[in-house]
């Protein structure tokens, strides 16, 4: 019964030291690309033929959002920030401190004010392969 028991702790003490023999740096694994979620759309707008909406959401709550105001002279915006989201909703806060609400609707998301409310034609789609 010593034997199995000097046999055990030796096992448990030693185990983990032949292990670390073959450690090979160029063999680690080495992170993979932050898988990014991407929306686009085009949206009304009141003084221009629409707004085309990207959205992309990264892992570790990162954002950037581009909007392409149609049929105008300076027809880009961009914004970054961070992004969270619960069960109902999804919310984008700009590095200036701008928030945006969102929530999943089918394969795509639905533009919403802070209260949930969401108005007609404010729809991306979920990017295909995103």
């Amino acid at each position: 019964m010593k034997k199995i028991l000097i046999v055990l702790m030796a096992s448990l003490f030693f185990g983990p030291l032949m292990g670390c023999q073959n450690y090979d740096a160029a063999a680690t694994v080495q992170p993979r690309e932050a898988k990014v979620q991407t929306y686009r759309g085009v949206i009304p707008c009141a003084d221009c033929a629409g707004i085309q909406v990207r959205l992309s959401l990264r892992q570790g709550g990162r954002y950037s959002l581009d909007e392409t105001y149609l049929g105008t002279e300076h027809p880009l915006i961009s914004q970054q920030g961070s992004w969270s989201r619960t069960a109902e909703k999804l919310v984008l806060v700009s590095d200036k401190g701008e928030k945006r609400y969102f929530r999943p609707r089918d394969s795509g998301l639905e533009m919403t004010d802070a209260n949930g409310e969401a108005a007609p034609g404010y729809r991306l789609q979920a990017e295909a392969g995103s």
